[in-house]
């Protein structure tokens, strides 16, 4: 499975107080659409070079970067999600998701708004370097 894929599964697996997340309806894999209001997207871009460990030949190590996006009417409901969604990516630590260990996911920075969108929406956003065996 690819990144996003493995991390939107536990995204939504997971315990978020302010929005129940399922794929596709309120959980979104590179691509935040018009509908519903309060939504997250997740997007892969650009990361740091891949790393090798203890001198092997070719890198073991991928460091792609993940972007979270959360939309909502209100600046507080998406603040809130966006927290909470946060909370949940960096306490990933060693963990298989699906068929690939993630050795870390790093926060970049706290969540922060971003923009209001055409229809008033509140963005907010937060980066992350996700470290992953190749």
């Amino acid at each position: 499975m690819t990144m996003l894929s493995d991390i939107g599964t536990k995204l939504a697996a997971a315990t978020i107080s302010t929005q129940d997340l399922t794929l596709g309806t309120t959980l979104f894999l590179g691509r935040l659409p018009e509908s519903p209001d309060t939504c997250v997207a997740i997007y892969q871009y650009a990361g740091l070079s891949p790393m090798d460990q203890l001198g092997s030949a070719a890198p073991n190590l991928e460091v792609p970067s993940l972007q979270v996006r959360c939309r909502a009417t209100s600046y507080a409901t998406a603040e809130a999600l966006a927290n909470d969604v946060w909370g949940v990516l960096v306490l990933i630590l060693n963990q298989t998701l699906t068929s690939t260990r993630y050795l870390r996911i790093e926060a970049q920075q706290s969540p922060f708004p971003l923009e209001r969108d055409t229809q008033d929406r509140v963005i907010f956003v937060s980066n992350y370097n996700v470290i992953k065996e190749v």
